[in-house]
């Protein structure tokens, strides 16, 4: 019998965060679409129900076992990117969590973690084009580690996902009324009048 491969894992890890999505709380509020091309590094996009405007792109990093660390243990995940493929961006995500082979589910907590503070805080080295990231989080609930702030239930990533796409949502809302009245031009375009 052969052994579980990383394409197999990989796949299953997205799978159960698209459940988690899903049928996490709130229950059914989220829309997960699977991208049927990977360009982007999307794993993973979710939205709102009947909010299409904003969604959330995810990548997802799961790891099969945990290091000892004191009394506890943590999560380790090292991934490599190249640089013209770094994505920086409010809607762009990571998931990182321990997924656990025995109970074949992802074990709490787990991270919800923007891509611009992984990519400021993980980084391990830079190497000419390729940019080595080392994620290390405790899995200790009382930590105060940096990425604890990210830290939550599985059961609850559906709810943290929603609560940055309303917010974002509630951004867009308001520019769009600060610019209500604005003339929309071709860039590059020079409005002229008199003075008021």
């Amino acid at each position: 019998m052969s052994s579980l491969s990383d394409v197999q894992f990989s796949r299953f890890a997205e799978t159960e965060v698209a459940k988690l999505l899903t049928l996490g709380r709130p229950r059914g509020m989220l829309e997960v679409m699977i991208p049927m091309t990977d360009d982007e590094r999307r794993d993973l996009e979710a939205h709102i129900k009947e909010h299409f405007r904003v969604s959330l792109a995810l990548q997802v990093k799961a790891c099969e076992e945990l290091y000892a660390h004191g009394r506890g243990y943590r999560l380790q995940k090292r991934f490599s990117v190249k640089l013209e493929r770094l994505i920086d961006d409010i809607l762009f995500w990571y998931f990182f969590g321990f997924m656990d082979l025995d109970t074949m589910a992802f074990r709490s907590p787990v991270f919800l973690v923007p891509s611009k503070v992984v990519h400021t805080q993980a980084v391990h080295q830079v190497r000419g084009n390729l940019v080595d990231f080392n994620f290390v989080a405790s899995m200790d609930p009382s930590s105060n580690d940096r990425f604890h702030p990210y830290a939550c239930d599985p059961a609850e990533l559906a709810g943290r996902v929603v609560k940055v796409l309303r917010a974002e949502e509630g951004k867009r809302r308001t520019a769009l009324k600060a610019s209500r009245g604005s003339i929309i031009l071709p860039a590059g375009t020079i409005l002229v009048g008199r003075a008021a």
